[in-house]
């Protein structure tokens, strides 16, 4: 039997997703482990207590998530938080055909997407905006420790086209195969296999020994 949406809303609502800043270290997933061996029956019955548990493990992830769309800060805080209330209420429905980051990352990739678009609405309304400059050119690589590469390669990220920068962040940066990718963008595995070498093509000239697609 399915959760209750009126119980899932009100202890998302007191578990709320605190507004935060997402350091590079937690975009990349470097200081925030994945929670290991989670399964959706560890949060059930959903308690107060549990859903607190799940706020805790998950939103960490689900953050640095939201920070590769680079949205503004009052989006991704909402983007956030509706991810929270929909996974609370998916939770006792879930059937583990997937693993449950992998749900929770395409719940995470489809708010994101949402947000985007609500994002060029409100910017199309905005008046006298000014047209973007060109980007700034990319630091030098350079020999620099395993949290300064990280952060150089999240930097050359961010300039790639929304898709291209986000399956290349979660192949590179959270280790997922492209099944996985693929199904948590709900495109197919050619598509993801295109960005990915897309990205690549446009990150050789600054990086070197990026890895094959597995």
């Amino acid at each position: 039997m399915g959760s209750d949406p009126h119980h899932a809303d009100s202890v998302a609502a007191r578990n709320r997703i605190a507004p935060k800043r997402v350091s590079p270290s937690e975009v990349s997933g470097a200081t925030r482990p994945e929670p290991a061996e989670r399964h959706a029956r560890d949060y059930l019955p959903l308690t107060e207590e549990a859903a607190a548990r799940f706020v805790a493990d998950w939103s960490p992830r689900v953050l640095s998530q939201l920070a590769r769309f680079r949205l503004p800060a009052d989006l991704a805080e909402d983007a956030g938080q509706e991810v929270l209330v929909r996974a609370l209420r998916g939770l006792a429905d879930f059937r583990a055909e997937a693993r449950l980051s992998t749900w929770l990352y395409t719940i995470t990739w489809r708010e994101g997407v949402r947000a985007m678009q609500r994002l060029k609405r409100r910017d199309r309304r905005e008046v006298g905006l000014e047209a973007s400059g060109e980007p700034a050119a990319a630091p030098q690589a350079c020999a620099v420790d395993a949290a300064d590469q990280r952060r150089h390669l999240q930097r050359l990220l961010d300039e790639l086209p929304p898709r291209q920068r986000l399956a290349l962040g979660y192949h590179y940066l959270e280790g997922m195969p492209v099944a996985e990718i693929a199904a948590v963008m709900g495109a197919p595995a050619g598509s993801v296999k295109a960005w990915l070498k897309r990205g690549r093509d446009r990150l050789r000239h600054r990086l070197h020994h990026l890895p094959p697609t597995s």
